[in-house]
C-alpha cells in the first residue's frame, strides 16, 4: 500500500511525478475531497476550482485532480494560471465549495504541491478529516479513477474578482521593477501596475515551465544597485504563486516581510501580528504590540483575530490583512505599503522611509532531521537564551529538516553553532 497521505504547514509538496504528487496520488486527493465535500454538503454537486503555477507537472496534476473529484461525485472548474490569493477570491466570489491550488509555492520547478482552500477563501480546516479518508481509500485498494478530465469546465473571468480586490491607488510617473519569479503572477502582476499608471521593468517574467523561481524572485531578488541601473524607484519580488513579496529600494536595500510590518503597522497603535520568526529588534521597536505565533499563516491568522490585530506578517514576506485578501498576495500587499507612505496627493513617496527600528543581528543554519529528537534535550538553546539571545529551534513543516535561529543585539553566530553541533551529536546517537 503507497504511503499515507498528510499534510505539512502548508498542504502537499514534493517531488512531481513522485507519490503523492504522480497521477495516482492527485485522483486519490481529488477522490477524497469530494467524497468529503458530499458528504459535509449533501445535494448538488459540489463546485471545486482548481488554479496552478506555471511547472511542467502542474496541467498533469490538475487533470488527476479533476478526474478524482468527478469520480467522488464534485464538479470540477478550471481556473488556469493564477496567483494562490487569485484562486482564493474566486472561491469566494463564485461560492465554490472548495479551492484546489497546485504549487510547491517558492521550491524549485521539479516539486509540486497542492494547497486546499475552503468558501472562505482561506487555508482548509478539515485536514485530519481529509487524511482519514485518504488512508480509507488507499486501505480500500479504491480503483483508480477513470473519469476524463475533459469535463471539467473553465471560469471565463478567473482573475476578475482578485483585480477588483487590489488597491486601487495611482502610481503614474513611478517605474517599478516586477519580478514574478517565472510563476503564476508572471503576467497578471505586471499588468495590474500598469493599470494604475506605472511603467513596469519585467524580471522574472517569461515562463518555460522549468524556470520558477530559479534565480529570480522573492528568494533571489535584484540587487539594490540592478534595481536602480534600471531606473526603478523599486522592485516587486514574488514567489511561485505569488503568495509572499520582497522589495528592493535602491537606497534602503532589500527589504523582508519585518521591514513591511514596520511600514504599516509602525504609526497605528494597534496590535500587529507576527511569528517566532520576526526579528527581536522589530518587537523591541513596537513597543509591545508584537503578537507572535507559531510559524505559518494559519496560525498567524488565528493570533491576528484573537489579538485584534489588523495586519500581520512573516519575515519570509506572507502579509496578512484583516480587511484585505483571504489569503496572503504579495502584490496587494506591495500596494498596501505603497499607499501607507503616500502623501497628501496620493502618491507615495520614495525611497521608502524605513529607518526607525534596528535589525537584531540574526544567524541561521538548516540542518538534516531525518530522526526527530525531542529539541528539549538541546542544553545549549537554555544557555543562549540565558546569555540575552532569542532562539528559534523548530522541525520544518514541509521539510525533514531542522531550522535554528540565533539572535540578539550581540554575537548569536557562535550560539548558532554550538546548538547546531549539539543536535548533530544527539541525532548520531540515536542512528
Amino acid at each position: 500500500m503507497p504511503a499515507p497521505i498528510r499534510f505539512g504547514t502548508d498542504g502537499l509538496r514534493g517531488p512531481a511525478h513522485a507519490w503523492p504528487l504522480d497521477a495516482a496520488g492527485a485522483r486519490t486527493v481529488g477522490l477524497g475531497l469530494a467524497l468529503h465535500l458530499c458528504r459535509s454538503r449533501p445535494g448538488a454537486a459540489p463546485r471545486v476550482i482548481l488554479g496552478r503555477d506555471t511547472r511542467e507537472s502542474g496541467p498533469m496534476l490538475v487533470g488527476a485532480l479533476a478526474a478524482g473529484l468527478i469520480a467522488g461525485g464534485a464538479t470540477p472548474v478550471d481556473a488556469g494560471v493564477l496567483p494562490t490569493a487569485g484562486l482564493s477570491a474566486l472561491c469566494v466570489t463564485r461560492g465554490a465549495a472548495a479551492g484546489l491550488m497546485v504549487t510547491a509555492s517558492h521550491n524549485p520547478w521539479a516539486d509540486n504541491g497542492v494547497k486546499v482552500l475552503g468558501p472562505d477563501g482561506r487555508k482548509f480546516d478539515h485536514a485530519a478529516a481529509l487524511e482519514a479518508l485518504f488512508d480509507t481509500l488507499l486501505a480500500e485498494s479504491a480503483p483508480a479513477p477513470t473519469a476524463a478530465a475533459a469535463t471539467m469546465t473553465a471560469d471565463p473571468d478567473p482573475l476578475g474578482p482578485w483585480q477588483a480586490a487590489l488597491p486601487r491607488l495611482r502610481l503614474d510617473g513611478l517605474r517599478l521593477m516586477l519580478d514574478a519569479a517565472n510563476g503564476a503572477a508572471w503576467a497578471c502582476a505586471p499588468a495590474a501596475l500598469e493599470a494604475r499608471g506605472a511603467t513596469v521593468i519585467r524580471r522574472g517574467c517569461a515562463p518555460t515551465g522549468r524556470d520558477i523561481n530559479a534565480g529570480v524572485g522573492a528568494l533571489h531578488p535584484p540587487s539594490p544597485a540592478e534595481v536602480a541601473a534600471a531606473g526603478c524607484a523599486l522592485a516587486i519580488c514574488l514567489d511561485g504563486d505569488a503568495d509572499r513579496v520582497v522589495l528592493v529600494d535602491p537606497t534602503a536595500g532589500q527589504l523582508d516581510g519585518d521591514d513591511l510590518l514596520w511600514l504599516l503597522c509602525r504609526d497605528s497603535g494597534a496590535p500587529v501580528g507576527g511569528t517566532v520568526m520576526c526579528n527581536g529588534g522589530l518587537e523591541l521597536a513596537l513597543g509591545g504590540r508584537l503578537r507572535r505565533s507559531a510559524v505559518g499563516d494559519q496560525p498567524l491568522w488565528r493570533e491576528m483575530l484573537a489579538s485584534g490585530a489588523p495586519v500581520g506578517a512573516e519575515p519570509s514576506g506572507h502579509v496578512l490583512f484583516t480587511d484585505g485578501m483571504p489569503t496572503g498576495d504579495g502584490l496587494y500587499a506591495a500596494l498596501r505599503v505603497l499607499a501607507a507612505v503616500a502623501g497628501p496627493e496620493g502618491a507615495p513617496k520614495l525611497p521608502l522611509p524605513v529607518g526607525g527600528w534596528t535589525r537584531w543581528a540574526q544567524a541561521s543554519r538548516t540542518l538534516p532531521a531525518g530522526r526527530r529528537p525531542p529539541l528539549s534535550a538541546l542544553s545549549t538553546v537554555a544557555a543562549a537564551e540565558a546569555a540575552g539571545l532569542r532562539t528559534v529551534v523548530r522541525y520544518s513543516g514541509t521539510e525533514p529538516i531542522l531550522r535554528v535561529q540565533v539572535e540578539g543585539p550581540t554575537a548569536p553566530e557562535p550560539w548558532a553553532e554550538a546548538i547546531s553541533a549539539e543536535f548533530l551529536a544527539l541525532s548520531a546517537e540515536g542512528a
